[in-house]
């Protein structure tokens, strides 16, 4: 599972250390790479998939049909997708455009969401999101017993 908030420094390279708890999931589902990629719901943030998922997840995507709409989707998600390689170090160059569209300069915040992925987000945001998040969580309960939690 990728769960938590991890927030670390990015160099000038754009080069930041991997969660160790990330990297050791990595580790359990045999992938040395992750693809980089838009957020579904938002442009606060970007989605990360072990290389794995992102296959397994681009070909349910594939597999639901041609319309207009479903390539649009594809080409936001699968298209704007960059895979990356986690070095020896268990470093990951975050690519520029995606360090520009945040405006990641020196630091970042890694943010587990699930077993087959997690996101990034420049932390300053994602400390507003909290913060929004917290202010509406009075139907978390309702919500969680309507889908039978």
């Amino acid at each position: 599972m990728f769960a938590g908030r991890y927030d670390h420094a990015l160099d000038e390279k754009g080069r930041t250390m991997t969660p160790k708890r990330f990297r050791k999931r990595l580790v359990e589902l045999g992938d040395q790479s992750v693809w980089i990629t838009n957020a579904l719901d938002g442009r606060d943030h970007f989605e990360v998939r072990p290389d794995s998922s992102f296959h397994a997840f681009a070909d349910k995507l594939t597999d639901l049909g041609n319309t207009k709409r479903l390539q649009d989707l594809r080409r936001y998600y699968v298209g704007a997708a960059v895979e990356i390689e986690i070095d020896a170090a268990g470093r990951l160059l975050i690519p520029a455009q995606f360090r520009a569209q945040l405006g990641l300069t020196d630091k970042i915040a890694f943010l587990g969401v699930d077993r087959e992925r997690f996101e990034i987000w420049h932390p300053d945001v994602l400390d507003q999101r909290f913060a929004a998040v917290a202010d509406d969580s009075d139907d978390f309960l309702d919500l969680l017993s309507e889908k039978g939690v």
